[in-house]
């Protein structure tokens, strides 16, 4: 395949990054090589801008990058939002209702420059270590001005397993809710994916007569799978990712997914 009219759309924990949240040298060599052969590489994650910039340092940034699980594209090149969109008035309202109903869990709230957060439990002291970057603590949804662009819950995989059956009861409010990882649960604005964010990509950068390789772990992935030709996932991914892929790779986000995948679309 000529490489120069594929882009390749990776997501970042759980398929590029290790267990440990770093690119291996087998990754980073074999997305150098495939750059070097006129390919593009995109970063697509759940992240916010300010998570993932040591990552945009070691790959270059030459291609925007979709964040916040598809409501926001950023050019890091430009140093400039592409294309933002923002959670309704709804989710204040959603937000204390489950702060209610759910004694303990600890809501995080994004805007574009800041993270937020209320309560602090154990899944959250561990959500703010991995990220490497500082909350600022609030009391009450008023005290941010900025635009949200997504909210997270935090808590045990048992009570988000709850919490994800709890929040049917808000089908209409303008928001869509994602598991991204067994202990959390993100809310986004309805229609917003990964997914959706990439076919957005493509109007923007005028990508539409390339061929769109993507690859993802999670259920927040399922969506960019299915958007892209040709969906790539690593073996440790969810059953639900892997009935979305066209290939579930032999290797694992540890053992250099990304790095077989691109060996592959080279060869196809």
């Amino acid at each position: 395949m000529d490489l120069s009219k594929t882009v390749f759309v990776s997501d970042l924990d759980g398929t590029l990054l290790t267990s440990d949240k770093r690119i291996s040298a087998r990754d980073l060599e074999a997305i150098k090589r495939y750059k070097a052969l006129g390919g593009r590489f995109v970063i697509a994650s759940g992240r916010p801008l300010h998570t993932v910039v040591d990552f945009i340092a070691a790959l270059g940034d030459d291609s925007p990058m979709i964040l916040c699980n598809g409501g926001i594209i950023y050019d890091p090149a430009l140093k400039k939002t592409l294309y933002e969109i923002d959670l309704p008035d709804s989710a204040a309202v959603i937000i204390r209702d489950i702060s209610e109903n759910f004694v303990g869990i600890s809501p995080e709230i994004y805007t574009f420059s800041k993270r937020y957060y209320f309560h602090m439990n154990t899944v959250e002291k561990w959500h703010q270590h991995i990220l490497g970057i500082d909350f600022i603590k609030v009391d009450k949804p008023g005290d941010i001005n900025e635009p949200w662009n997504k909210m997270l819950f935090a808590d045990e995989v048992e009570v988000i397993d709850r919490l994800t059956e709890y929040v049917k009861k808000f089908s209409g409010e303008g928001v869509r809710f994602v598991r991204s990882f067994p202990k959390f649960l993100e809310v986004l604005p309805e229609g917003v994916s990964k997914g959706s964010a990439l076919s957005k990509l493509k109007e923007i950068c005028g990508l539409k007569g390339c061929f769109i390789a993507a690859a993802g772990d999670y259920d927040n992935d399922v969506e960019m799978l299915r958007a892209s030709d040709y969906g790539f996932c690593p073996s440790n991914s969810e059953p639900c990712v892997k009935s979305a892929a066209d290939c579930v790779l032999k290797n694992t986000c540890d053992t250099g997914a990304v790095s077989e995948a691109l060996e592959i679309l080279e060869k196809m």
